[in-house]
């Protein structure tokens, strides 16, 4: 029988998308002190702007890939890099494909909701 997927953490998400050089803002303090919450004017703003995050992170991730193709044809890199550098690439997208598509189904879901 098969394991249940755990959670994911935001690092290797970062690190699979790309972004694990971006610095995020320091959210403010919950009310128990260890919980942090980051406030804003808007949860789709920041939902929207993540997202736009994360997809050019994932830009970026086929853009080093591109880069190792190429080196590999000059003769700069090894065969084993550019693998690594492609399978990162297509795992990237991959999630963000599944991610986009979760989010259009759940907005089609809560769309056509009876209330």
């Amino acid at each position: 029988m098969a394991e249940p997927v755990g959670r994911i953490s935001p690092e290797l998400m970062a690190q699979i998308m790309g972004t694990e050089n971006t610095s995020a803002a320091e959210p403010a303090k919950g009310p128990a002190g260890n919980q942090e919450i980051k406030t804003s004017s808007s949860i789709f703003d920041d939902m929207l702007s993540k997202a736009v995050n994360a997809l050019e992170g994932v830009s970026n991730t086929e853009a080093a890939a591109n880069q190792a193709m190429e080196s590999y044809i000059r003769g700069d890199m090894d065969v084993s890099e550019v693998m690594v550098a492609t399978a990162k690439m297509n795992i990237a997208v991959q999630l963000a494909v599944t991610t986009v598509t979760s989010a259009v189904n759940t907005f089609k879901e809560i769309t056509q909701m009876q209330i």
